[in-house]
């Protein structure tokens, strides 16, 4: 690349003008170098070449990424023509792995993201199904909300806890556990609007950044924000 050759130019340079100047005052003031110098002006150098070659792989770096996300915005949209209707709606359901074969109906929680309206839907599975994930937290141990499970909400934009009432006791508000859902006993299934599973890698990602989200909220949102960027982008494509 043509930014190589430069940087390389320009430490020959850095180097020759150095010992150049070295000489220059030896001749002139008739001062013996010291190995000293000579290694401050040695590790000098060595600081520019650190910092040049720390610029250059950064530079590197947010080209392949922006070129990553350029190609992931048109991987979303390709797939929401051929296969979402359109709608960018994306249902992730979590499931225990004993009933990943029918995801539809034994389902613990279903996320209905609406990407085009930014909202998120929280549809609760069968009872049977949930129960053993629930645990109960009454005002007097408001304590244990934090170990309840949290899901990234798009109208909010921040974390929201999952809570569930039980309609024959309403004193006790329930929370299902997240020490449970994020193990390997439970997967984490992605469908398109009309429930067809998704394979796709940036479909799978979303998957993903929904079990990690509920205990690292700190990670990097662009499963998220790739599919809002995409939706952005088809309608600047449209005018």
């Amino acid at each position: 690349m043509n930014i190589t050759n430069d940087i390389r130019t320009l430490f020959l340079n850095i180097d020759d003008s150095s010992i150049e100047y070295i000489n220059e005052l030896a001749l002139l003031q008739g001062i013996k170098i010291s190995n000293y110098q000579i290694f401050i002006n040695i590790f000098f150098l060595l600081i520019i070449f650190g910092t040049f070659y720390i610029l250059y792989r950064d530079y590197i770096y947010r080209i392949a990424s922006k070129m990553t996300r350029c190609a992931d915005i048109g991987d979303i949209v390709n797939l929401n023509i051929d296969i979402n209707d359109d709608t960018y709606i994306y249902n992730i359901y979590i499931v225990h792995v004993n009933n990943s074969k029918n995801i539809l109906k034994d389902f613990i929680i279903k996320l209905e993201y609406n990407f085009i309206e930014e909202k998120t839907n929280i549809i609760y599975g069968e009872y049977k199904n949930i129960l053993p994930v629930l645990f109960s937290s009454t005002n007097k141990n408001i304590n244990k909300i934090s170990n309840g499970f949290y899901i990234f909400d798009l109208e909010g934009k921040d974390k929201k806890y999952i809570s569930y009432y039980d309609k024959d006791d309403r004193e006790n508000i329930y929370y299902f556990d997240r020490s449970k859902l994020i193990n390997k006993k439970y997967k984490y299934f992605v469908t398109s609007n009309n429930d067809k599973k998704l394979t796709d890698n940036n479909s799978l990602q979303l998957a993903y950044f929904v079990r990690r989200f509920s205990y690292n909220d700190n990670i990097s949102l662009d499963p998220i924000y790739n599919i809002l960027y995409a939706i952005e982008n088809k309608k600047n494509m449209e005018y």
